[in-house]
């Protein structure tokens, strides 16, 4: 079997509750802005939840025609949007050679239930099938995302959709990173989006008892490993990520992020809901990604944490963390973006792993906002309130889905 290839990333595509493109995203993220807010979309009076991360201001036709735009769900929209940042970014033209050597794998886990399917199901409550959109069946799919980016770029390689709820990006780029690094593929366009703030979608979260109730401040609602938190900020948005063979993008003269190291995945396989509090399994999967990537846990940097503010999820990242990383847990900057732009579910890996390409970069570290009295259970270094320089080589991704999925990632400076 001939060596595998080395897979880098060469480009970055955000849109957030915090900021829509790399920059605005991240110059937010260090300055410890949050993107939470009262919700506009509709009225949330009758919730017992009042506030989430929307992206506001985002405008599809800036990104897309307007017919290509109208039938599409928002989540789609949101895929469509980050991925031609993350091209224009990486500099890349999809052109006839580059069309079939490119995949795409990408994940979405609400789909079209908060905007698409709702309508639909209106429609035939209302007056029957005849009031259905006739695209509704195309649209709420989670394939639609991946087959709109391949439509709207012209990619005919293939085309695959993933769901792994809050663990889908992190999936995702390591689909694409198999995919190249296997020489099946020279370029994946990775990522997740999701566009869960509709009355439906977000009244399903409340029901389920897993959002916060904390409506006098919404900037203070998300507060990952801080005694008070009460529950996730749910929130939506994308992220698009650009993947190459080492040697291609140095050919080209890409400018590179970093390069995907390793992986590891497992399941708790306890509940739906319930947590492991133990966090044996993530700091399973958290193992299995930094021997994939030929590293022992000193050489961890910066953990770029999942952090969604549930009680019980935070402790288990505080543990997996001391679980698989020892005491050099006690020593490295733990970051939750998630204090300053929700929980945006399939979305939430890749808008990490560009944060984590961001800190790389520019050796800063985001910070934990909202840490105002630490829970004594979640005692590591979680970068409270203000970002931190700090020396950045290798940065460790982790996601939890609902469900009891567990995945992560670990991405780092390729040498010059």
């Amino acid at each position: 079997m001939k060596n595998p290839r080395r897979v880098v990333i060469t480009g970055l595509g955000v849109i957030a509750p915090n900021g829509i493109g790399k920059d605005t995203f991240w110059q937010n993220l260090v300055a410890g802005k949050s993107g939470i807010d009262y919700i506009t979309a509709f009225d949330p009076s009758p919730y017992p939840c009042h506030v989430a991360g929307e992206v506001r201001d985002f405008d599809p036709k800036a990104f897309m025609t307007a017919r290509r735009a109208k039938p599409m769900g928002r989540f789609s929209q949101f895929a469509v949007a980050a991925t031609r940042l993350a091209l224009e970014d990486a500099k890349v033209n999809i052109d006839t050679t580059l069309s079939s050597s490119t995949s795409i794998f990408y994940g979405t886990s609400i789909n079209g239930g908060g905007d698409i399917a709702a309508r639909a199901l209106e429609g035939l409550i209302r007056e029957g099938v005849s009031a259905i959109n006739p695209w509704a069946a195309l649209e709420y799919p989670p394939h639609a995302t991946s087959s709109y980016i391949a439509i709207e770029f012209g990619i005919t390689g293939p085309a695959l959709s993933l769901s792994s709820n809050c663990c889908t990006g992190i999936d995702a780029i390591n689909e694409g990173f198999k995919h190249v690094s296997e020489g099946l593929s020279d370029m994946a366009v990775v990522g997740g989006c999701d566009a869960p703030i509709f009355p439906l979608a977000f009244g399903a979260f409340c029901a389920l008892g897993a959002l916060t109730k904390r409506n006098d401040a919404p900037r203070k609602a998300s507060r990952p490993y801080d005694l008070q938190r009460d529950g996730i900020v749910i929130s939506e948005g994308a992220a698009t990520l650009v993947l190459e063979e080492l040697d291609v993008a140095r050919e080209r003269g890409a400018r590179i992020y970093g390069e995907v190291l390793g992986h590891g995945s497992a399941s708790e396989a306890i509940g739906m809901r319930k947590g492991d509090l133990s966090g044996k399994r993530m700091a399973s999967a958290i193992s299995d990604a930094i021997r994939q990537a030929g590293l022992v846990a000193e050489d961890i940097d910066h953990v770029n944490a999942h952090g969604s503010s549930l009680p019980d999820y935070d402790i288990c990242d505080t543990n997996a963390f001391k679980e698989a990383l020892g005491t050099h847990a006690y020593k490295i900057p733990i970051s939750s973006i998630k204090s300053m732009m929700g929980q945006p579910v399939s979305a939430a890996g890749t808008i990490q792993a560009a944060a984590a390409c961001l800190s790389l970069r520019e050796q800063v570290v985001p910070p934990t906002i909202n840490q105002e009295t630490p829970d004594p259970r979640c005692d590591l270094d979680y970068v409270p309130n203000v970002s931190r320089v700090a020396r950045v080589r290798t940065v460790l991704i982790n996601g939890h889905s609902f469900g009891g999925s567990v995945a992560a990632l670990v991405v780092g400076q390729t040498p010059p």
